[in-house]
């Protein structure tokens, strides 16, 4: 039997401490999240190895995987996707605020009829619209004229506080026993309280009575 000295055993004891020690602070991965392994040309074969304590035999390959590598840079857009379907109604929003009432608007209208006034060559007061506040008004007369003797040619006049309105005249001629109508439309402004829109008629060549309609409606402004 061959017997060891003191000083070898002691070289051997240090030894085993080292593999021990090797081994018990091996890691599989590794400090870089790496598998080492090796791959059997023959057969197959595939193990797992600590690559810092063991390599791979002559008949296999080393293998490493699950290793990180740079950043690749970013690829290009994708083509846009097709457009989705709508989606469904949101529910209906509070009503907002009132808004401020607006301007009250005009709508003053005034009539005055007449029927079977006797008009001779003289102008003569048909019908009339007194009391008028001031403002603008539109005005329109409608006239329907009888002939009672002779062919008379009839006009009308509109006055405004006894003054003729420029433009609100109109004129017909009536054939004897017959009858005939005409209309006026026209505006006036009326300045100050208590103003009168008139309409006079008269007749030239004969007599006739006639039937009237006088009409005024107060308005905002004329354009």
């Amino acid at each position: 039997m061959r017997m060891t000295s003191r000083g070898g055993l002691v070289g051997l004891l240090a030894a085993a401490a080292l593999v021990a020690g090797g081994v018990a602070y091996a890691t599989i991965p590794d400090s870089n999240a790496t598998i080492h392994g090796c791959y059997g040309k023959s057969g197959g074969s595939l193990r797992v190895i600590d690559a810092s304590v063991t390599n791979c035999k002559s008949g296999e390959t080393s293998l490493d995987w699950n290793v990180q590598g740079q950043q690749g840079p970013p690829g290009p857009d994708g083509p846009a996707g097709a457009q989705g379907p709508a989606g469904p109604q949101g529910p209906q929003g509070a009503p907002g605020p009132q808004g401020p009432a607006g301007p009250s608007g005009t709508s003053h209208g005034y009539l005055s009829s007449a029927q079977n006034v006797a008009i001779s060559t003289s102008s003569t007061p048909v019908a009339d619209v007194t009391g008028l506040s001031e403002g603008t008004y539109m005005l329109s007369a409608n006239v329907e004229a009888a002939a009672v003797s002779g062919t008379p040619q009839v006009y009308c006049q509109l006055y405004a506080d006894a003054v003729a309105i420029p433009g609100a005249r109109s004129a017909v001629t009536v054939a004897s026993s017959g009858s005939a109508s005409l209309s006026i439309v026209s505006a006036a402004g009326l300045a100050g309280g208590s103003s009168s829109v008139e309409l006079q008629c008269g007749a030239v060549g004969g007599t006739t009575v006639v039937d009237a309609n006088l009409t005024l409606v107060e308005v905002d402004a004329l354009n």
